[in-house]
């Protein structure tokens, strides 16, 4: 095994919150963000990232979030670190003719390694009895 070669992936948690421009943009709008949102993270994928999952806090929440910031979370598989920073450009800059989405959103993403001895102690059983 290469020295940077891993026999785990990188994990990325995006925490997101709604900001006043989307709070209050009608509807057409919110559906030009939305499409906007997607495509940044179709991009996302063409970087080598892959969605596990999603989570959106709606079932205790309604509106801008105020004691905790956060109202939307996804969780990615990523290459490497490194590429956080071009995840999240799109979010911080302008560009002609497009959404700026950080006007709409606030982003923040936390980045680890999954913890390898929990999740097969969980999806194996066995694997419990010898940790």
């Amino acid at each position: 095994m290469a020295p940077t070669e891993r026999p785990w992936p990188w994990r990325m948690i995006v925490r997101g919150g709604f900001q006043d421009a989307w709070s209050t943009a009608p509807q057409t709008e919110k559906n030009e963000v939305f499409a906007a949102w997607i495509a940044v993270q179709k991009g996302w994928v063409d970087h080598g990232c892959r969605l596990v999952s999603t989570l959106d806090d709606e079932l205790n929440m309604a509106g801008q979030p105020r004691g905790r910031q956060w109202n939307f979370y996804s969780l990615w598989e990523i290459p490497d670190p490194g590429v956080v920073y071009d995840l999240l450009n799109p979010f911080r800059t302008e560009l002609e003719g497009e959404i700026r989405l950080d006007r709409y959103f606030s982003i923040e993403t936390v980045v680890g390694k999954p913890i390898l001895s929990l999740e097969r102690a969980l999806s194996d059983p066995s694997v419990a009895d010898k940790a």
